[in-house]
């Protein structure tokens, strides 16, 4: 789909920095906002995007959520933030574009309906997953801990699930929206890899990882994946649970995502997630599960907003 200069002028969202992706998804947010009839925001900058929400309005109503339940998930999330968390509030409440809102409009509902959120990870994950205990936004317990990976790596959504054996897992879950996986430099993935060097060789050397693929996967658009699913590979090395997953999600339209996970699953000594407990998703295919199962007016939100039908 082609977007014309013209319709990047209308709804004001030309930003000559963006991806093809991040340029229609911005457009898709913005159209989103001007049909509820929400006031426009301004970036960080002061720059006045179709993407943003006017920040006093934007506090106020918590419209940038689409449901009561997702708002006090949300609130839930705010009151019990965890040290060295990344939640931001101006990315909460005014960027649409953001993948935080999108975390909590995906996920919200099941973190306030456990039954729902074990229907829908059964259908998703029908032999790991009989029931989801709890659902947890930007969480990590392991930040700074040197037997983990030292870092500050958090898990954007962190599901806890018994499964069919009764065995307790989690399912450690990080949401791209329109992201391109370059936004870090590579002077911060370096350093990043220097102060934590020996947890990251640790953790990937004679493991799930083909020999040689360090150089490839400390830099981008590998190294927050990586990071992240080190960061699950270590839980369950330190048997924290007795089983856990690393799920990397995004919208599979977002051509520089996929390529990045196609580049980082020839790192991988398998394709069984089993076995290198690395899972890919895409976003569209999580949203239309849902509505299969719910058909409610949060998950035809859900589809209009991000998916644009």
């Amino acid at each position: 789909m082609k977007i014309s200069e013209e319709e990047k002028e209308r709804y004001q969202v030309k930003v000559k920095s963006d991806t093809f992706y991040r340029s229609a998804a911005r457009l898709l947010q913005s159209k989103w906002r001007e049909q509820k009839g929400y006031p426009i925001g301004v970036s960080a900058r002061n720059n006045k995007y179709g993407n943003y929400i006017e920040k006093e309005y934007a506090e106020y109503h918590k419209i940038n959520f689409l449901t009561e339940n997702i708002r006090k998930q949300v609130d839930i999330a705010l009151e019990n933030k965890e040290d060295k968390s990344l939640i931001d509030k101006s990315r909460l409440w005014e960027n649409m574009l953001s993948s935080q809102p999108l975390c909590f409009n995906l996920f919200g509902e099941l973190a306030h309906d456990l039954q729902l959120a074990s229907l829908f990870f059964t259908v998703v994950l029908p032999d790991k997953i009989k029931e989801v205990t709890r659902i947890l936004f930007e969480h990590s317990a392991w930040r700074e801990n040197t037997k983990y990976t030292g870092d500050k790596s958090a898990f954007d959504v962190f599901v806890e699930y018994t499964s069919p054996i009764g065995r307790k897992g989690f399912l450690g879950i990080e949401v791209k929206y329109a992201e391109s996986l370059n936004e870090e430099s590579s002077a911060k993935s370096e350093n990043i890899f220097r102060a934590h060097e020996t947890e990251y060789k640790r953790l990937t050397t004679n493991s799930i990882f083909k020999n040689n693929s360090l150089d490839k996967l400390c830099k981008p658009p590998l190294s927050q994946i990586w990071r992240d699913h080190l960061l699950a590979i270590s839980v369950v090395k330190n048997k924290d649970y007795e089983e856990g997953y690393f799920i990397f999600l995004y919208p599979k339209s977002n051509s520089q995502c996929e390529k990045g996970v196609r580049k980082y699953k020839e790192q991988l000594i398998s394709e069984n997630y089993e076995t290198t407990l690395f899972i890919s998703a895409h976003l569209e295919d999580y949203i239309n599960i849902l509505n299969e199962i719910i058909h409610s007016d949060w998950t035809k939100e859900l589809k209009e907003r991000y998916l644009g039908y």
